[in-house]
């Protein structure tokens, strides 16, 4: 588990650094010390902490509390305040800054360590409940949008935009992938028709700021199960189960289309059309991590739509799937 990284905010010197003392002492990273409002503001951005201790009361122009007001706006970062002064007027004000605690000078290690510990819970548990209402939010609007198309018409008419090919599923992709803090997402479809299935075009991709993988003009790419390490898992596909792909920390011996796109976790379902395998669904980061399960269950709902979207759309004469149903 990495360390927590803590940026100190204090003018004194000799606090800072005893201060600084007490966080190393406990096993936390000190990610910088600012010793005025201005370069808080300026190390929150570069540093990127994971929580801030703020002292209320700086030297200069700005105080703790107009400095942590800033940083608010600009980053998702805890701050607690370390303060000797009670002053009301002085509380009322930190208070309109949503503070995650204080520590009041001359303060012990118990009570830095608990503030800490309690602000890192509280905000981890805050960003959960975000993400969580996101993904709701994002599933409900994928859901609103197949009922909309199948109401008309009881078929699904996806179109081609002008700068992507394939299907376009961009309204569903976007929105579960901004709730889920993914970088991309990729629809895949199989080229053969049953077994052997080796070879996938790429239907349509959602990118978050990143460069598509496009090759000329509208044309998508062919894609070997082997280029985003799905070698030896194409069963536990066909059985409907998704496959967390295993990368290293370095993008060494990354699978070729994943170094490519600098991917660093990435997990794959399969897309069901007529309970027969159509194609896959990758969603991919560029850092580290695990998916929670509730993740996992809505990145599940969004495929599900995708394939039922697909299965109104074609019909079964001219649908490209394969293999056995489940």
């Amino acid at each position: 588990m990495k360390s927590t990284r803590i940026l100190v905010v204090e003018d004194e010197q000799i606090v800072a650094e005893d201060l600084k003392m007490t966080l190393e002492g406990l096993g936390y990273i000190v990610a910088g010390i600012a010793s005025s409002g201005e370069n808080a503001i300026e190390l929150a951005g570069t540093e990127k902490p994971d929580l801030i201790l703020m002292d209320i009361m700086l030297a200069g122009k700005m105080d703790g509390i107009t400095a942590a007001s800033e940083i608010r706006g600009s980053h998702d970062i805890p701050v607690i305040y370390v303060t000797a002064y009670a002053d009301s007027t002085l509380l009322d004000r930190a208070k309109l800054t949503e503070p995650y605690g204080y520590i009041v000078k001359p303060f012990n290690e118990r009570e830095v360590q608990s503030n800490i510990e309690i602000a890192l819970f509280k905000h981890r548990m805050e960003h959960e409940i975000k993400k969580r209402d996101a993904i709701l939010l994002a599933l409900g609007f994928g859901v609103e949008w197949f009922l909309r198309q199948f109401s008309d018409t009881h078929r699904i008419t996806l179109r081609t935009a002008p700068d992507k090919w394939g299907y376009d599923f961009h309204p569903i992709l976007e929105q579960i992938a901004i709730a889920m803090d993914l970088d991309r997402v990729q629809v895949l479809q199989f080229r053969q028709a049953g077994a052997p299935f080796e070879l996938l075009d790429l239907i349509t991709e959602w990118t978050m700021g990143a460069t598509p993988y496009y090759l000329k003009g509208k044309e998508g790419p062919v894609v070997a199960l082997s280029e985003i390490g799905l070698s030896g898992s194409m069963q536990n596909l066909l059985e409907g189960t998704p496959v967390r792909i295993p990368l290293e920390e370095t993008l060494v011996n990354r699978p070729g289309l994943l170094e490519q796109l600098r991917v660093h976790t990435a997990i794959v379902f399969p897309v069901f059309v007529q309970d027969r395998i159509w194609g896959l669904v990758l969603f991919a980061t560029g850092e580290m991590r695990e998916f929670l399960g509730e993740e996992v269950e809505a990145m599940k709902i969004a495929v599900n739509i995708i394939g039922g979207a697909i299965s109104l759309y074609v019909s079964a004469e001219d649908m490209q799937v394969g293999g056995p149903s489940r």
